[in-house]
């Protein structure tokens, strides 16, 4: 009885196997390559319409890999650089997870130059939509040129972290995001000088960041520069429509002395060192995101003067 029992099982299974095995084989000979590949870029197009998308491949790999090969996004003519460029997305679907958990399941992993993000993506029907979990390994920023376009003005560095999303569907609350990330050995450069200082070098810079819709709250800010250390806190609100935003950050540095290199040692100077001492420098940061204004509170007309003096 028990044999009967087993070769039956087998015979079931078996049977499973070979079904499973023909339907991978009969997807991967019928794959709409094409198909895929303009689709995809007429969605890019519609997600970001102030870009040309260009995507150079999809293919479908066994055992069932989607990989989607150079999403480029231009300005202009393919001819120039592309602002956006993502050398390979891969995802391939986890099936016992799937069945296990009843939602569907996937990994996927996005090259961006020598970096790029990984992790597992899954969603479910209703209103509980799809979550996505994943770890950013070592983006140079200088591969990624249309943030500095966004941006209006230069940063460097190299980026990494880690973050959970919670995409809804468009009948439920919006999107959340929290995350942490850390950017270092970089740069970014100042539309307006501060003591002479045309860009800001830093070696750290880390937040905590928790995103509801285009809000997004930043928490525990660390920065470590050669030009003094701080922290700070406050909020980034992103408008979609215009690629634009605003932002309101406050917090403390800690000026080290190449903070006032170029400063001739006058009164002023030695009234600003010593309004410091043993106490940091606090300052916010309002406006708009492409242009925001710096202000010092009490120590504002001080810091004034002395950026007057290096005229």
């Amino acid at each position: 009885m028990g044999r009967s029992v087993l070769r039956r099982l087998a015979v079931v299974l078996g049977y499973v196997f070979y079904g499973t095995g023909v339907l991978v084989l009969g997807l991967w000979l019928l794959f709409p390559a094409e198909t895929v590949r303009s689709a995809l870029e007429e969605r890019l197009g519609h997600a970001w319409p102030h870009l040309h998308w260009r995507v150079e491949g999809a293919a479908l790999e066994l055992p069932l890999k989607l990989t989607i090969r150079a999403i480029s996004g231009y300005e202009g003519r393919e001819t120039e650089a592309p602002l956006v460029r993502l050398e390979r997305l891969t995802v391939q679907p986890d099936l016992l997870a799937s069945v296990l958990s009843l939602a569907v399941q996937a990994g996927y992993r996005l090259e961006i130059g020598k970096g790029g993000i990984s992790g597992v993506a899954s969603w479910q029907s209703g209103q509980d939509g799809g979550r996505i979990e994943g770890a950013v390994r070592e983006i140079n920023l200088t591969t990624v040129p249309w943030i500095n376009r966004w941006l209006g003005r230069s940063l460097k560095g190299t980026v990494s972290g880690a973050f959970t999303a919670h995409l809804r569907p468009a009948s439920a609350p919006e999107t959340t995001l929290e995350a942490r990330f850390d950017l270092v050995n970089g740069r970014v450069g100042l539309q307006r000088p501060i003591l002479g200082h045309r860009e800001l070098p830093f070696t750290k810079v880390s937040a905590t960041v928790h995103g509801q819709g285009w809000m997004f709250e930043l928490a525990r800010g660390e920065i470590a520069s050669p030009l003094f250390d701080g922290h700070f806190a406050g909020r980034v609100t992103l408008r979609p429509d215009s690629g634009q935003g605003q932002i309101e950050v406050q917090g403390v540095i800690d000026p080290k002395d190449k903070f006032f290199k170029g400063l001739d040692n006058t009164v002023n100077l030695q009234a600003f060192r010593l309004q410091l001492k043993d106490k940091p420098l606090p300052f916010s940061i309002r406006g708009d995101l492409a242009g925001p204004g710096i202000h010092y509170g009490e120590h504002a007309m001080l810091v004034q003067t002395l950026e007057q003096e290096l005229r």
